[in-house]
Order: C-alpha cells, then sequence, then structure tokens
C-alpha cells in the first residue's frame, strides 16, 4: 500500500509538470461544451422561436387568405413578413428577395382564390340536387399557391410548411361546402336547418406530452445532449497524454527503474488508475458545473441534476474507467509516441462518431445504427440519457456501466497480456 501511495504522488508529479497539457485537458473540453451546445441551441431556437424569415403577398383578403395568413403569424413559427423596404411587394420582388437569401420563404396566395372556390362547391352541391352529371358542368380556374423558397431550406420544413397550407385550405374549403349545403337545402326544402358549420367538425385532437419514468415530464434540450456527449468525449481523449506518459517511461527507463523496486506492474498500473480517474472526474465535475451554473448565464438551458447525482456520478466513474482502461491498452502495444497519438486519436474520434457524439444514433444508417452498439461512448451516452431525459433511476442504467466495466477490464487484460509478451520476447 505505501508502494501505491509513492507510485500516485509520482504520477501526479508528473502529471501537473506538464501544466499546458493539463491545461489543455480541463480547458479544452469546457470550451467545447460552451461552443457546441450555443451553436446547437440556437439552431434550436432558430427553428422553433421564430428564426425562419418568410415573405407573405395575400391578394385574396377572403376567408382562404386570411385563415392561412392568420394560422401562419400565429404559429410563431416564422418571421413573417408583409412587404419589402416598406411597400407592398410583387410576385416577382419575393422571388428575387428569396433569391438573394433575405427570406428563406415567400408565398404567394392569389387572387379570388376563395371565391373559385364558392364557384366550384355551389356547382358540385347544384350536381348533388340536381342529378345531372359532371360533364354538362363547367370546371373552375384551379387555384394554385406559389411557394418560392431558399434552396438553403430544409427539405423537413418546406414539407412541413406545405402540408399547413393544405391543411388551411382544405378547413376552409370544408366550412365554404357546409355553407352551400345550407343554403341550398333551405332553398329546396320546407324544413329550413341552421347552418351545418355550427356542427363540430373537428372530433380527432392531438396532444405531445413528452414522458419520463415516475410519470414526469422532461422537455428535452441541447445542454442535456452536449454535458454528457462532450465529457464522454474529453475522458476518452486522456488516452493520448496516459499512453504518452507510458512510452515515456519506458523509454527513458523510468519503468525499468521502477520495476527494479519492491512494487510490481500491476502496483504501477494501479497508481496510474488512480490519478487518471481523478482527473476524469474533475473534468466531468467541471463541465457539470458549467451545465448547471455557467450556461444559464449565455442564455442557455440550466443542467437539471438534481435528484440525478448519484446516478450520473456512477456512470462517470464506469466510462472514466473505460477511458483508463483503453489508454493502458493502447500505451502498452503502442511502440513510439506518433504510432499512440495517431491511433488514440483517430480510434476515439471514431469510437465517438458510431457512439453518437457527433450526430444522433436514429439518423444514422442501419449498418452503423448495428456497430454503435459497441462503442463504449454509446453506452455512457445512453446511459446519461436516461438519467437526465427519461428520469431514470441507478438501477435502470447500471448495466451501461457494467459494459464499460468490462470493457476496461477487457482493455487491462489484453495490455497484462501484451506486457508479459514484450517482456519474454525481449
Amino acid at each position: 500500500m505505501r508502494a501505491i501511495r509513492k507510485l500516485v504522488y509520482k504520477d501526479f508529479l508528473v502529471i501537473i509538470r506538464d501544466r499546458g497539457g493539463l491545461a489543455m485537458l480541463f480547458l479544452m473540453p469546457m470550451a467545447l461544451v460552451l461552443i457546441m451546445t450555443s451553436l446547437q441551441d440556437n439552431t434550436f431556437k432558430a427553428i422553433n422561436e421564430s428564426g425562419i424569415n418568410l415573405i407573405i403577398l395575400n391578394n385574396d383578403p377572403d376567408s382562404l387568405g386570411a385563415a392561412i395568413e392568420q394560422e401562419i403569424v400565429s404559429s410563431n413559427f416564422f418571421n413573417t413578413h408583409h412587404s419589402i423596404n416598406g411597400q407592398k411587394p410583387t410576385e416577382q420582388a419575393i422571388i428575387d428577395a428569396v433569391a438573394a437569401g433575405k427570406f428563406q420563404i415567400g408565398i404567394v396566395i392569389p387572387a379570388a382564390a376563395t371565391q373559385k372556390i364558392r364557384e366550384r362547391v355551389s356547382q358540385n352541391v347544384a350536381l348533388i340536387f340536381s342529378g345531372d352529371s359532371a360533364q354538362s358542368l363547367s370546371q373552375p380556374d384551379s387555384i394554385t399557391i406559389m411557394l418560392y423558397i431558399d434552396p438553403a431550406t430544409k427539405n423537413s420544413l418546406r414539407s412541413s410548411l406545405q402540408g399547413s397550407i393544405r391543411e388551411y385550405a382544405n378547413r376552409v374549403e370544408s366550412r365554404i361546402v357546409l355553407n352551400e349545403l345550407t343554403r341550398e337545402i333551405n332553398t329546396r326544402f320546407m324544413m329550413p336547418v341552421t347552418n351545418l358549420n355550427l356542427i363540430k367538425q373537428e372530433m380527432v385532437t392531438y396532444q405531445e406530452v413528452y414522458v419520463a419514468r415516475g410519470n414526469k415530464t422532461v422537455i428535452p434540450n441541447s445542454v442535456q445532449h452536449n454535458v454528457p456527449a462532450w465529457t464522454l468525449f474529453a475522458m476518452f481523449f486522456i488516452v493520448i497524454p496516459f499512453a504518452s506518459a507510458m512510452i515515456k517511461e519506458r523509454e527513458d527507463g523510468s519503468l525499468a527503474r521502477l520495476l527494479t523496486m519492491p512494487c510490481s506492474y500491476t502496483s504501477i498500473m494501479i497508481s496510474k488508475i488512480l490519478v487518471y480517474l481523478l482527473v476524469c472526474m474533475l473534468q466531468f465535475a467541471l463541465i457539470t458545473l458549467m451545465g448547471v451554473y455557467l450556461f444559464p448565464m449565455f442564455g442557455l438551458p440550466s443542467l437539471a441534476v438534481y435528484g440525478h447525482l448519484t446516478g450520473l456520478t456512477v456512470m462517470a466513474l464506469a466510462a472514466a474507467l473505460a477511458a483508463i482502461g483503453y489508454g493502458i491498452s493502447v500505451g502498452t502495444i503502442a511502440r513510439t509516441h506518433q504510432q499512440a497519438a495517431i491511433f488514440a486519436s483517430i480510434s476515439v474520434v471514431i469510437l465517438a462518431a458510431i457512439g453518437g457524439i457527433w450526430v444522433p444514433v436514429f439518423i444514422m444508417p442501419p449498418l452503423f445504427r448495428k456497430i454503435s452498439v459497441a462503442s463504449p461512448l454509446n453506452w455512457g451516452l445512453n446511459g446519461f440519457y436516461d438519467i437526465l431525459v427519461r428520469n431514470a433511476h441507478l438501477a435502470d442504467v447500471i448495466h451501461y456501466g457494467v459494459y464499460m466495466i468490462l470493457f476496461s477490464l477487457l482493455c487491462l487484460l489484453i495490455a497484462l497480456y501484451y506486457h508479459k509478451l514484450r517482456r519474454e520476447y525481449n
């Protein structure tokens, strides 16, 4: 035990000697979390809090045009404009403004659109009561609502807007149909009826509810993804200094001198594990404190950790052990600093990419969704997600922690086996 204490003190002195590298281990992940969270949060607001600039030219002040315009304005989904440079725009002016990137979407509602719907509905109602063939009726002109879209606008937004306008038009047309039916019935029959529009048409409604364990509602935000995601990324990036330190000890003879003393190779590894475990947990603590206290100062959501701190700490501890185990295996197998640095950095980026750190797993191709379950960063991220977003307890996510600890043990066994082979052949 005394030997381990001395080794821990030695490794602590080694790691604090490189103050620049130590600062990067903490400051770079913190800066990365802040930048990525700000970018994603602003993108989220741009899509959901009136961030899309839209210009509308309503040439039909009647029912259809008024309904579409009112729904768009009241949706709080767009920055809605009705003029360009203080003047009512022409259709060509809207085309030019959208093409120049001043607006993401331009909408032009044609004149007399509502009147054309009334004429078509009136003919159809007359057809129902007269028994004439459809061919005997003149076909009304079509109604075309023009959507001018900036090519940089996402397809999902375009499809959503098209669906909404189609819904508004169908709703107006339905009201006109019922009005015409009421008028025709009252004209042809002795017993008048009240306006059929008084009948409640929307019998089916829907409600969105974010569900979580314990009947709690948790609204997901960018902070709940970025804090655990980039904490895991920072933890696994200690593989580079960890492996470099091990290689340096082998090259300058420090490891050989240590092994001549009354301490085993296992004690040396335990010392390194303890020191770097402290580094990883400090990374977790600092980034979590950023999420709780610093992010709100920048207008970002606060990370809600109340009631979850134990589960989060256990998951962070398991992730730190997985990162350290991986670092020991890379440091043992790699022969030079260049090998360790290149392999460690690229492999960590790959594990992060397939693990869901860069993009969510659910939007990956099917093959990569299957591969993602092999990444220890994916296990850690799922555990953090379940706790922060789904209100899971430690017992619900402990299996992810077990996976990461088993991964760490596997890496340690590989490192010990390779170290044994190296000693036998040297």
